[in-house]
C-alpha cells in the first residue's frame, strides 16, 4: 500500500465525517446510516464472540441494495454448498440495509467507520475466511487491514471505467495500490479484463478471471419465482402498455404523444411513477381525464384485471416483476433523466422495451439495443412509431421478445463460476 496516501487518507477521513455529521442534522437517511455504524461493533461482538462458531465466515460488503443484487445468488449458493457457513453482510447505505431480506444472511450490519482501530476491532471479532466486495465500494482501511491479516479478498463487478486514465487521472493513481491487494478481481467480459490488466500491470490474467455479471442470475431466479406464482388477475384487453419507473423528464417528453396514440387505439396503460406519490397521481389523472381517457388510481394490483379504465395509475412499489409477465410492451423510465432503470426484469419476461437515450453506461442496455430486443428514442414522435412497430406486427413483437429473453439466459452462470473460485474450505480463520 502507498504509505503517504494512507497517511493523508486517515487525516482527511475525520474531516469527511464531520461534514457527514453536519448533513445528518437535515437528512434522515444519512442520520440512520451514522447511528447504524455506531452500533456495528456491538452487533459483531454479540454475534461472533461465540465459541460454537467453527464454520467458514464470509463477509460480503455492498454499497446499497443494487449492489446486493449482484451477490444475492452467490450468498444463496454458498449456503447451499456449505450450510454451516456463516454469512455476514454489511452495507454503506440505509436503503440497502433496510430493503435486504434474505434468510441465508446470518448477520447484517452497517460497515463500521473506516478508522484503523475500528476496522481492526471488527476484523479481529469476525475473523472471516474471505471478504467479498461488490462493485467498487472500496474503503481503504478495510482493505488495508484485511490484507495485513492475509484474508482473501475478492472484487465482484468491477466497472471498466474505473480503470481508464482520463482528465481526472488522480483517482487513476490513487486507486491502484488498493486494487493490488485483491486475491481476485472478477471481470464481466473480455473488455473489462483487458482494462483491469492494463491498469494493474503486476496482476496476471489468472487473477482477473472472466465470470460474467451475477446480477443476471439474480434476475432469472427472482423472475422464475414470480412466473411460478402464475399470472395475476389481468385485464381482458390483450394490448397492455406498461409505463414503468416514470421520471418527470420521461413523462414530459412523451405524455402528449401517448395521449394522441391512445385516442386512436384501444390499448390499456399501466402507469407507475419512479417515486409514486399523490401529487403526481393527481396531476396525471387530471390530464388524462381532460382528454377523455378514463383513469383510476389503485394501491394494489390484486384486482387490476377488474378495472376497465384506459389508464390505471398504480400507487405501489415492488410490483413491476409481476406486471412484466402480464404486459405486451414496456416503456422503461429514467432514460431522459439520470439513466434508464433496470432492463433485465422486462427482458427475462420477454417484454420488448422502449426507453430514452441515456442508457450507454449499462452493458445490458447496449446489447438490448444492438440485438433489437428494445429501442432507444431521443424524440417524442419516435415513441409512437415504436408503439406501432410492436402493436401492429406480431412478427416484430415475437422477434424482440425472444431476443430479450435470450440475452438474459445467455449471460447466466456467473454466480456458479464465482462460487467455484471462492472454494470453501473446512479449515476456518477462527481455528488458525
Amino acid at each position: 500500500m502507498n504509505t503517504l496516501f494512507f497517511l493523508v487518507y486517515n487525516i482527511l477521513y475525520p474531516v469527511f465525517l464531520f461534514f457527514v455529521f453536519f448533513l445528518s442534522i437535515f437528512n434522515k437517511k444519512i442520520r440512520a446510516g451514522l447511528i447504524g455504524r455506531f452500533e456495528s461493533i456491538h452487533i459483531l461482538n454479540k454475534y461472533f464472540n461465540q465459541d460454537n462458531i467453527k464454520s467458514n465466515i464470509y463477509w460480503f460488503h455492498c454499497s446499497s441494495y443494487g449492489e446486493y443484487l449482484q451477490v444475492e445468488q452467490i450468498i444463496n449458493g454458498l449456503k447451499k454448498k456449505d450450510n454451516n457457513s456463516i454469512i455476514l453482510l454489511s452495507f454503506f447505505s440505509p436503503s440497502g440495509f433496510v430493503n435486504c431480506k434474505n434468510d441465508n444472511v446470518d448477520c447484517k450490519i452497517y460497515l463500521p467507520f473506516d478508522f484503523l482501530w475500528t476496522i481492526k476491532t471488527a476484523i479481529e471479532i469476525v475473523r472471516p475466511y474471505a471478504i467479498i466486495l461488490a462493485n467498487n465500494d472500496i474503503w481503504y482501511n478495510f482493505l488495508n487491514v484485511s490484507q495485513s491479516k492475509n484474508i482473501k479478498t475478492y472484487l465482484i463487478g468491477a466497472e471498466s471505467k474505473r480503470f481508464h486514465k482520463n482528465i481526472f487521472s488522480t483517482a487513476y493513481y490513487i486507486y491502484k495500490p488498493i486494487y493490488f491487494s485483491f486475491s481476485k478481481i472478477f471481470a464481466v467480459d473480455e473488455n473489462d479484463q483487458k482494462d483491469i490488466f492494463n491498469y494493474l500491470k503486476n496482476k496476471s490474467l489468472s487473477e482477473i478471471p472472466i465470470t460474467g455479471n451475477p446480477r443476471f442470475d439474480q434476475v432469472i431466479q427472482r423472475s422464475k419465482k414470480q412466473h411460478e406464482r402464475g399470472k395475476i388477475d389481468i385485464s381482458k384487453r390483450e394490448d397492455i402498455l406498461l409505463m414503468a419507473s416514470m421520471h418527470k423528464e420521461d413523462r414530459n417528453m412523451i405524455l402528449a404523444q401517448l395521449i394522441k396514440y391512445l385516442k386512436n387505439t384501444n390499448i390499456q396503460v399501466y402507469w407507475i411513477s419512479h417515486e409514486p406519490n399523490s401529487q403526481e397521481n393527481k396531476y396525471l389523472s387530471n390530464i388524462f381525464n381532460r382528454n377523455n381517457l378514463s383513469t383510476e388510481v389503485i394501491d394494489s394490483i390484486n384486482s387490476i384485471g377488474q378495472i376497465d379504465s384506459r389508464i390505471v395509475i398504480i400507487n405501489a412499489v415492488g410490483v413491476l416483476a409481476d406486471l412484466y409477465w402480464n404486459t405486451k410492451i414496456a416503456y422503461i423510465g429514467g432514460g431522459f433523466s439520470s439513466g434508464v432503470h433496470n432492463l433485465m426484469e422486462p427482458a427475462v419476461a420477454g417484454v420488448p422495451m422502449i426507453f430514452g437515450p441515456r442508457y450507454k453506461k449499462f452493458k445490458e442496455a447496449i446489447e438490448i439495443v444492438g440485438k433489437n430486443a428494445g429501442h432507444s428514442i431521443s424524440k417524442s414522435i419516435d415513441f409512437n412509431n415504436f408503439l406501432d412497430f410492436y402493436f401492429n406486427s406480431e412478427e416484430n413483437l415475437t422477434s424482440s421478445s425472444e431476443s430479450a429473453r435470450n440475452i438474459i439466459l445467455n449471460h447466466s452462470g456467473a454466480s456458479v463460476k464465482i462460487l467455484n473460485y471462492l472454494n470453501p474450505q473446512q479449515q476456518t480463520a477462527r481455528d488458525e
